[in-house]
């Protein structure tokens, strides 16, 4: 019955006004919510999490395999502890499953507005992930504190989380994830950062980036280059303005009225809060630094980045940069496409 409440009077709202209206592909103006032990049984070590619920988009195309003909999540319910699980009590339910299902829902409308209203491709794995959480946080800005017991940590409480494995070494992790697997918790984290910058700076309601939001999902385009035609700007220039933005927000002393900041956060801020009970450091991303050469050697999954400082005294020569592959520091391959972005922080 919470749940049931929950969904209609606040989840389903703040996801329909961001993304779009869900199909109804069974004409009954519904949409199920089966908990059933089966999900439960999906997770058989808790060590590194467990899976809390899922839609299966092949539920929306009736003559598909599997497919039940109608809109629906599937979520835990309540069990025993197992011996590598803990129990999933009434109180961890209440908690954990309504983020999944605004979650879940952001999914189904992206289905529904890509493919089966356009006839289009579903929604790029890594962009389709951060819209979802991206719906995660509208439900603490959307749900009233009555109805959980602590909605920021119940509905973005993942969300920080995600984002602080992804800013501690953003060079590893992707931000565009490939299409062959799920997104990590990192770029999970990443895909939610990127949008939540973009909506800060492309949304005329940054909080709740409607404009953005209706603007990603209600379209035939997906991807990357939805995000460029929604935006105005290039894509790869957008990705290094938000790597840039994630090391100068709230920066002592750096001008936070520009393109460089996040408007709806002070993760500084969040994260200090936290430490060290919740996370490790004071702020997650600590730039390389340096006054003279400097050389390192990787490999950047795309989208990522390396953030290097480098301190110049005044009147000293400029610095040259020089990027190189991976045999005998010999030219890139053409396939390779590096971006640089820089910016003067004093």
């Amino acid at each position: 019955q919470h749940f049931g409440e929950l969904f209609d009077n606040y989840l389903y709202a703040a996801d329909t006004t961001a993304f779009g209206r869900e199909s109804d592909i069974n004409n009954d103006q519904h949409i199920a919510i089966l908990m059933t032990p089966a999900v439960n049984r999906l997770t058989t070590d808790c060590s590194h999490g467990r899976i809390i619920g899922f839609s299966f988009s092949n539920d929306l195309i009736p003559f598909s395999g599997g497919s039940n003909a109608r809109e629906m999540f599937y979520t835990i319910t309540t069990s025993p502890a197992t011996a590598q699980c803990s129990a999933v009590t009434r109180a961890s339910a209440l908690e954990a499953v309504p983020p999944t299902l605004i979650h879940e829902l952001q999914h189904m409308i992206s289905f529904n507005q890509h493919v089966l209203l356009r006839n289009g491709n579903d929604q790029d794995i890594w962009l389709n992930e951060g819209l979802s959480h991206f719906a995660e946080e509208l439900g603490w800005r959307t749900v009233p504190a009555s109805q959980c017991d602590n909605c920021f940590d119940n509905f973005v409480g993942g969300d920080i989380s995600n984002a602080y494995a992804y800013l501690i070494n953003p060079e590893v992790q992707y931000l565009i994830a490939p299409e062959s697997g799920d997104a990590t918790l990192p770029q999970r984290g990443a895909a939610w950062l990127f949008l939540r910058w973009l909506a800060d700076h492309f949304a005329a309601d940054s909080m709740l980036g409607t404009q953005f939001t209706r603007g990603m999902e209600q379209s035939s385009v997906v991807g990357a280059v939805r995000i460029s035609q929604v935006t105005g700007v290039d894509f790869p220039v957008l990705v290094g303005e938000w790597q840039m933005a994630n090391w100068t927000d709230d920066l002592p002393g750096f001008p936070q009225d520009g393109i460089l900041t996040y408007r709806s956060w002070d993760f500084r801020s969040v994260y200090a809060a936290n430490y060290p009970a919740e996370f490790s450091k004071v702020f997650p991303r600590t730039p390389g630094s340096t006054t003279g050469a400097y050389s390192h050697p990787g490999t950047l999954p795309a989208g990522s980045g390396r953030t290097v400082r480098y301190k110049l005294p005044a009147g000293s020569a400029g610095v040259t940069i020089r990027m190189a592959g991976t045999t005998a520091g010999g030219a890139l391959t053409a396939a390779i496409v590096p971006w640089l972005a820089v910016v003067r922080v004093q």
